[in-house]
């Protein structure tokens, strides 16, 4: 998830996570709801069958926190997948490789968080032509 400026988030004190979902529309898309210079919180949403490439934040914690659909998780050399559903919460510590699928058949919500929000080369870790790849609904 990369950085959000404190002028792209929405930094409001209130929001309503439902309301700003269906305003959003089908999924792929993501709004940054917190930008601070301590942390970044991100609402997500991604269609069956979408998979991020492997990445990792070198210094930021990752925390993810399923709302609707189901999420497919892989950290660094663990060789099972973790199936999370709605009310899931899973980390990724500093410097883990991880990797998100959806495996469907709806589209995943999910709130994500990194600490701190920094603006660093090395913390781009998504396409700049989009913010993942599609791939058909399997493993990532």
């Amino acid at each position: 998830m990369p950085y959000a400026s404190p002028t792209q988030a929405l930094n409001l004190p209130e929001l309503d996570l439902d309301d700003l979902s269906r305003d959003m529309g089908p999924a792929p898309w993501r709004i940054p709801l917190i930008g601070t210079a301590a942390m970044r919180w991100v609402l997500i949403a991604w269609p069956p069958g979408f998979v991020t490439i492997p990445h990792l934040h070198p210094r930021g914690e990752e925390v993810f926190l399923i709302l609707c659909g189901e999420a497919v998780f892989r950290f660094g050399d663990e060789d099972t997948d973790r199936h999370a559903g709605p009310a899931h919460l899973l980390r990724a510590q500093h410097g883990v490789l991880h990797t998100i699928g959806v495996p469907g058949p709806e589209p995943l919500l999910m709130l994500c968080s990194i600490t701190p929000n920094e603006d660093a080369p090395d913390e781009t870790i998504e396409r700049p032509d989009g913010i993942g790849v599609t791939l058909p609904a399997t493993r990532p």
